[in-house]
């Protein structure tokens, strides 16, 4: 789940020839502390520094009580290590995500006969007595999503009026609390409270990291960070199944809580936005901040007065949601993200990321589930990885039209081999259940999974950005806890070949709503794809060309 390569936000560069008249410090003990460990950028772009010798010594001693972060005089290392840190939160989701494939394995009774449970009772540590039944394990499976609908929709606007930085960093309270809950609960109902809170961070973090990628990032490297929130989620859930192989509830849990732990300890330390800050009116604040992002080296001013403007304007521009139904282009644009959404989760990721030791457990392959699981995360990590490169190069259409196809054909050979399975016991190999499913997330990283949360950023203005994003979040998060619950119900219904087929089937349905209805935008300005979505087609301009002939008389 993703949010993806963003390429159209991001305050524009101001002119190198703007001025902007200097931002004076604010007294303080905590602003005078930022600008001590920024101050050095000043021997370049601030007045108040002597040139001479005592100047210059003054600088240089500052210089040398600066951590090993700020040596990097050009800002970029700053903002790569700031842009992992706080995806740690996209890491925490993603363990969230990989928890219930092997936790649910040791403790849903249908996967066992009555001798096999007493031995599972007997090495579990946690929950001894408690046995789900398949029914109780999707709500548990599901209900994380049904939390993420929670936190989606409302971080926006908290993180706009209570920081961008706070609005994160408390989010990792919520998931430490679902994890003591998970591990220490004597019934099933704890466990469905313990997911539903750790679906609220879930949620939350995937609205609120963007935002303060953006905000942080330069435009040249904005497009590399905020990929950096899927290879995390993908990092995470990868985490979560190599955590599955210690067999215990309890440790798993253990595991699973120290990310968040880290993601506070590490965060904390991390300016705020220096766009939110602006906002607020704390102008000195913001300038520190925005040269801890930059480097000792850069002079600031110019983005600063950019930044202003910028928020001027958004202020100005601003709609509210019910604006954003009334204008037609706006309408179009949502009808886009969500029917992208909607067939990303019709085609089964989340059913076969929450499930994935119990469906190589069904295809009884040769491996252990725990360790085709791992081999699993390790494609989806893989191609996570590669398809910011990927990205730049293929067009949007191409991609999501092959990730639909390939994907169905995947889950149409895997329910294709598992009735063939089914009618003769003697089919039996572990290649063809570990390629179908391996091939499956790895196309779903480089086309389905990625786009629909690019695309939120490249058919929407700029103003209408963030409040799109919450509404399809928000609708993305509820789509996979429909799926994610009624898959356990589909299989129960018509055995799991015909619940892959449904899949693979509507993965190609997805193909078709691509074709017809999904402009391509890359390379294209916002004003081409809003006509378009106008039904204004802008033909080239032919230039006719007349060569005229000089022909001096002699």
């Amino acid at each position: 789940m993703s949010m993806g390569v963003v390429e159209h936000l991001g305050v524009p560069a101001a002119p190198e020839d703007s001025t902007l008249s200097e931002v004076e410090l604010e007294e303080g003990a905590s602003t005078t502390l930022i600008e001590n460990r920024n101050g050095s950028n000043n021997n370049n772009t601030n007045s108040d520094v002597p040139d001479n010798a005592n100047g210059n010594s003054k600088v240089l001693k500052r210089l040398e009580t600066v951590p090993d972060i700020k040596r990097d005089t050009s800002g970029i290392t700053t903002q790569y290590i700031t842009a992992g840190i706080v995806n740690l939160g996209a890491f925490a989701a993603g363990v969230c995500i990989a928890w219930s494939s092997s936790a649910l394995l040791n403790t849903t009774t249908e996967m066992y006969s009555d001798q096999e449970s007493d031995v599972i009772r007997n090495h579990t540590d946690t929950h001894p007595k408690l046995m789900l039944s398949p029914i109780e394990a999707s709500w548990v499976s599901s209900l994380l999503c049904l939390g993420a609908v929670c936190g989606a929709v409302p971080t926006g606007l908290i993180s706009e009026n209570f920081g961008r930085k706070k609005t994160l960093l408390y989010l990792a309270l919520p998931l430490l609390v679902s994890w003591i809950l998970v591990a220490s609960s004597p019934n099933v109902y704890g466990l469905y409270v313990g997911r539903f809170v750790g679906g609220v961070a879930v949620g939350a973090f995937s609205v609120g990291i963007p935002p303060y990628i953006e905000d942080i990032a330069e435009r040249h490297l904005l497009p590399t960070l905020a990929n950096f929130y899927h290879v995390h989620f993908s990092c995470g859930v990868l985490f979560g199944y190599i955590c599955g192989l210690v067999n215990s509830t309890s440790w798993l849990c253990f595991l699973s809580a120290s990310v968040p732990v880290a993601f506070f300890v590490a965060f904390i330390f991390i300016p705020e936005s220096p766009a939110y800050l602006l906002s607020q009116g704390k102008n000195s604040e913001a300038k520190a901040a925005l040269q801890y992002f930059r480097g000792i080296d850069n002079d600031v001013k110019a983005e600063i007065k950019a930044l202003k403007e910028h928020t001027l304007n958004y202020a100005k521009n601003r709609v509210t949601f019910k604006e954003l139904f009334t204008t037609r282009t706006n309408v179009k644009a949502l009808i886009v993200s969500f029917g992208l959404m909607i067939f990303q989760q019709l085609s089964g990721i989340y059913p076969v990321l929450f499930y994935a030791e119990k469906l190589f457990k069904t295809f009884t392959i040769s491996l252990t589930p725990p360790g085709a699981s791992i081999i699993l995360g390790f494609c989806l990590v893989s191609s996570t990885y590669f398809s910011t490169m990927l990205l730049k190069k293929v067009r949007r259409r191409v991609l999501l039209l092959f990730s639909f196809l390939t994907m169905s054909l995947s889950l149409g050979s895997l329910g294709l081999y598992y009735h063939f399975k089914a009618s003769n016991a003697s089919i039996n190999s572990t290649w063809i259940p570990l390629f179908t499913l391996c091939t499956f997330v790895s196309v779903y990283a480089a086309g389905v999974g990625p786009i629909p949360w690019l695309m939120l950023r490249e058919i929407f203005p700029p103003h209408v950005t963030r409040r799109a994003t919450a509404i399809t979040v928000g609708f993305h998060w509820f789509l996979a806890f429909g799926v994610t619950k009624l898959y356990q119900n589909l299989v129960n219904m018509v055995h799991p070949g015909w619940a892959l087929w449904h899949f693979a089937v509507s993965s190609i349905v997805g193909a078709i709503f691509v074709y017809f209805f999904v402009p391509e935008t890359k390379g294209k300005t916002l004003e081409d794809i809003q006509n378009e979505f106008d039904g204004i087609h802008k033909g080239k301009k032919h230039r006719h060309v007349i060569e005229l002939e000089s022909i001096s008389e002699g």
